[in-house]
């Protein structure tokens, strides 16, 4: 196997031509395609961030590509707090043309780009460390990647990264779900529709095609969510551009919550291979006592659910109480980092990261 190196999408992209991507994980393969790293890297890093781009070759036909991000004498994976799962790019075509088991693939190719990694001079000076997140640590690429950073001589370590609500749901409809939602919310989504009766006339829309009616609103979900509780969008160019790439591929559900003709809530839901992936909520404080919020939640799970007839719909990151009432299931995203520890850099940054370590496990030890 032979891994190129390329410091720009558009040879990466020419290089594997337009042969369709694979899941890496069991967990969905939206977010590791090419669109999607390439509107990351494009979208959706601050400025100085250098996009590297690893493509494994076998017998001329691309296998796997990795892309990465090459900052401070370190690499890391093209990822940032839009990423909920990283994973490689898996050219499944290419698999047909080698001599392999399919399953055996990745990890040579990982293999591969590890030891070029550490020896070759493709780099002005190696990298001393390695830091790819979040991770699925239950699926093949975690324990591909482990394996293989070890192998070529780097020190490995883990962490936690978040917790991952989800919800299995094939075979499921809407109202079977709903009533076995807490009470608590069932009553707050049947007493937000009264609300919003006597409030005046309000609808919800779900937005799925390109066009002037998605345009519209987009440019309601960015207002309602500059108008909510949530911090700046660091890079809102990202989320438009995402939602409109979305929609040309089917895979968009814009939901949209209009009062007296008044958009007052909004979420981006990302429906792909059987799952669906609520990926942007926000709505307007002055109308949370109609809690638009959570009857937009309802619709949507609704659409999935009965429309989309989805597997599994899964919350994204983090450990929110409110996804617990709409979820049923928990996982972690994890991290791998790794060391090398031929080099001054790499053995600073090691004993930083494990010396850092021992201090929080022993300041755990002292407080408890």
């Amino acid at each position: 196997m032979i891994v190129h190196r390329f410091d720009h999408f558009t040879e990466f992209r020419a290089a594997i031509g337009e042969k369709p991507a694979e899941q890496a994980s069991d967990h969905g393969a939206l977010f590791q395609t090419t669109d999607w790293f390439e509107l990351l890297a494009q979208h959706g890093l601050p400025a100085g961030m250098h996009p590297q781009w690893l493509l494994v070759t076998h017998d001329g036909s691309p296998v796997l590509g990795l892309p990465l991000i090459q900052e401070h004498g370190r690499l890391t994976s093209l990822s940032n707090f839009y990423t909920p799962l990283y994973a490689p790019v898996i050219l499944h075509n290419a698999l047909n043309a080698t001599d392999w088991p399919v399953d055996s693939v990745p990890a040579r190719a990982l293999g591969a780009i590890t030891h070029f990694l550490r020896y070759s001079d493709f780099f002005a000076a190696r990298p001393a460390s390695i830091q790819l997140q979040p991770l699925d640590a239950t699926g093949a690429f975690y324990s591909a990647m482990r394996t293989a950073l070890t192998t070529a001589g780097y020190a490995v370590d883990h962490y936690f990264c978040f917790g991952n609500w989800v919800l299995p749901c094939r075979d499921l409809r809407f109202a079977d779900y709903f009533v076995q939602r807490p009470s608590a919310l069932q009553n707050t989504v049947h007493r937000a529709r009264k609300k919003l009766d006597r409030a005046g006339a309000w609808k919800i829309d779900i937005h799925t095609q390109s066009g002037e009616p998605l345009d519209t609103a987009i440019t309601a979900f960015e207002t309602i969510y500059q108008r909510s509780w949530k911090p700046a969008e660091a890079f809102p160019d990202f989320v438009r551009r995402l939602c409109v790439l979305a929609a040309q591929k089917g895979k968009l559900r814009l939901g949209l919550l209009s009062l007296d003709g008044i958009a007052i809530a909004s979420q981006i839901w990302l429906v792909d291979q059987g799952k669906a992936f609520i990926f942007k909520l926000a709505y307007d404080p002055d109308a949370a006592r109609y809690s638009p919020g959570s009857l937009l939640t309802a619709t949507l799970m609704e659409h999935v659910l009965d429309f989309d007839a989805v597997d599994e719909i899964d919350y994204l990151s983090g450990d929110d109480a409110y996804k617990q009432d709409w979820m049923t299931h928990r996982r972690e995203r994890h991290g791998l980092i790794a060391f090398d520890l031929a080099t001054p850099r790499g053995i600073c940054t090691a004993a930083r990261h494990y010396g850092g370590r021992k201090f929080r496990a022993w300041r755990a030890g002292k407080t408890t």
